[in-house]
């Protein structure tokens, strides 16, 4: 009896690993068995089929689950954030007019008006941006009167960010102080810009605010340009997004000549011997000389003091990649 349990047992065992061994074996189809669907095709299509052995399933973004990874920034694609009383506009009219030199399309998004939105507000931009890129052939750049938006939050590449600050303490904001309309002035800040959709981003002189919208620079922005320097902000550009900006130096100094004799650039065109305006000549408030008695000087750092902080760190950022191109590093 011993002896037969022994040999009931082993028997047992022996078949267990049989079975498992032939059920984990892998299908293999054989391209010159006459009765199978390979052995019916063509000679040419069997020769091919000799080395497709094995068939092998790469796992779904689904499958994958919190493993998934999305690439850091697309340097294909460009989202131009567009501070508000900045210069942007001027940024928009070199990329629009350097996508047929360049071989890029510029695309403007609807107007809006620089207003928070709600995740759901937000998912449905990103997706509508995600569309339009896989739509469109790249490379792609975009402006838009919209905030920073978190493309990785809800899974989706990140374009590479850019933008365009200047000084708080400039004219305009002078104007609005001597007429009372410090609200409009407040209104064009920067730092909701750069913070994003929360609404903690809104609120002024908020630490919080300022450390999240440095936090969103140093991670998705490799440019934010300053408009009273901006040629050094066009050295940069062109050497971080050459694709994009090369041949911008030499179209800004077309376009600063005009803006020097008090011609609006949203005025300007294009013909083949380079630069012309169109439209009569205007004086910009911008660029007119102004001084700051020290009354109206003490509020207004007062009133943009976190601002005034963006703005100086920024431009110490940018100084230090000038000074990188320079020197080669």
């Amino acid at each position: 009896m011993r002896i037969n349990r022994r040999f009931l047992s082993s028997l047992a065992v022996c078949s267990t690993v049989l079975f498992v061994v032939f059920r984990s074996r892998p299908t293999v189809e054989f391209a010159n068995d006459p009765n199978t669907d390979t052995g019916k095709r063509s000679a040419g299509q069997r020769q091919i089929d000799k080395g497709q052995t094995y068939r092998y399933v790469t796992p779904s973004l689904a499958e994958l689950g919190p493993r998934r990874s999305v690439p850091k920034m697309n340097t294909d694609i460009l989202m131009l954030t567009r501070v508000p009383n900045a210069g942007a506009e001027l940024l928009v009219l070199m990329l629009q007019r350097l996508q047929g030199y360049n071989a890029f399309k510029h695309i403007r998004l609807p107007p809006g008006d620089h207003r928070l939105l709600s995740s759901l507000q937000e998912e449905l931009l990103v997706e509508e941006i995600t569309n339009i890129v896989r739509q469109e052939a790249i490379p792609l750049s975009f402006d838009g009167d919209v905030r920073f938006l978190n493309f990785s939050k809800f899974g989706r590449q990140p374009p590479s960010f850019i933008a365009l600050l200047r000084n708080p303490l400039h004219f305009r904001n002078l104007q609005r102080y001597r007429e009372g309309q410090e609200k409009s002035g407040l209104e064009s800040r920067a730092i909701p810009m750069f913070c994003g959709q929360d609404p903690r981003c809104t609120v002024m002189n908020n630490k919080w605010a300022l450390q999240r919208a440095k936090a969103n620079i140093i991670e998705w922005y490799p440019v934010v340009g300053i408009l009273d320097c901006m040629e050094q902000s066009i050295n940069v550009l062109e050497q971080k997004f050459p694709y994009f900006f090369r041949g911008a130096k030499e179209m800004y100094k077309k376009i600063r000549k005009y803006i020097r004799n008090g011609i609006p650039f949203d005025s300007f065109d294009f013909n083949r011997s380079g630069l012309r305006c169109l439209g009569p000549k205007k004086k910009y408030v911008s660029d007119i000389p102004y001084t700051l008695d020290p009354r109206e000087k003490d509020y207004l750092v007062r009133l943009f003091e976190d601002e005034l902080k963006l703005y100086r760190w920024l431009k110490f950022r940018l100084f230090n990649e000038t000074l990188k191109s320079v020197i080669g590093t």
